[in-house]
């Protein structure tokens, strides 16, 4: 059974997501910053899996409809952050 899946995106702000199934959540990581969506429904997954422009289904399908957390940022100075304590 296959709980969670991966993809990796040609794209100029989003390098990968992955969307866990049995809890629902959605990981985006831009080339910045991560972020965990909750309670995302598999058709809207789908939607912006399979889209052209994950970018654009982002604004679309997912942004404004889930509750989100950031989990982790890289500032300008190349420093990491999780959950926005400094490492």
């Amino acid at each position: 059974m296959i709980t969670s899946t991966t993809s990796h995106y040609d794209s100029s702000t989003l390098t990968s997501a992955s969307y866990n199934f049995k809890h629902k959540t959605l990981t985006v990581h831009f080339n910045h910053a991560s972020y965990v969506y909750s309670n995302v429904d598999i058709q809207d997954w789908n939607n912006f899996n399979n889209s052209e422009s994950q970018g654009k289904a982002l604004n679309e399908f997912i942004k404004g409809k889930y509750d989100y957390e950031k989990i982790h940022e890289v500032k300008d100075s190349g420093t990491f952050y999780v959950a926005g304590q400094k490492l």
